[in-house]
């Protein structure tokens, strides 16, 4: 089993967040469940990468060249595959992976975890997406997303739907385990 893992290539200002990622990549591959990601050497997405290899794990980064070019590619993982755009990037990293987790990070964390999300409610797949709630990082956004519900912008179900916690045996288990709810447009 792949798992998308979409995080920051910065470290953040808390150890918490670097601590956290080695611990997720430990118990991954203790549990056999391989990384997928942005195939960077910066910040959480070089820690999750480079700890995961020293746990024998398989490592797949999808890259774009414009970043080959800026000389942040992890050149030490398992399989790298190379693509033109962040689009292809989203897309190639989607098709490889059978679940989704978003640690902290930036922008292109919220991005890459939003596209899936939207991609479940709507029924293109039915992986588990997962946001690693380090520290308390995405307790506002997920109050967001309930005040969402309660303004009727979205179903309560793809809220549900979300796996949130900051416990990595819980999340390995709920991800083992996810039911996908009734696609947006199911009857």
């Amino acid at each position: 089993m792949n798992v998308a893992i979409y995080c920051g290539s910065s470290f953040g200002n808390n150890k918490i967040y670097e601590e956290s990622t080695k611990l997720l990549a430990q118990k991954l591959a203790k549990n056999n469940l391989n990384i997928v990601y942005g195939g960077s050497i910066q910040g959480l997405m070089g820690i999750i990468s480079n700890e995961s290899l020293k746990f024998n794990n398989s490592v797949t980064g999808v890259i774009t060249h414009d970043l080959i070019d800026k000389e942040i590619e992890n050149k030490n993982i398992t399989t790298i595959y190379k693509v033109e755009t962040i689009n292809q990037r989203k897309e190639k990293m989607e098709q490889l992976s059978d679940a989704f987790i978003a640690m902290p990070g930036g922008y292109g964390t919220f991005d890459e975890i939003f596209e899936v999300i939207s991609s479940a409610q709507i029924g293109y797949h039915k992986k588990p997406c997962v946001f690693f709630n380090i520290n308390g990082y995405y307790d506002h956004l997920i109050a967001f997303l309930k005040n969402c519900v309660k303004e009727g912008f979205i179903k309560e179900t793809y809220v549900d739907m979300l796996i949130v916690s900051d416990n990595i045996d819980e999340i390995i288990e709920k991800i083992l385990t996810y039911q996908a709810p009734k696609a947006k447009w199911e009857k």
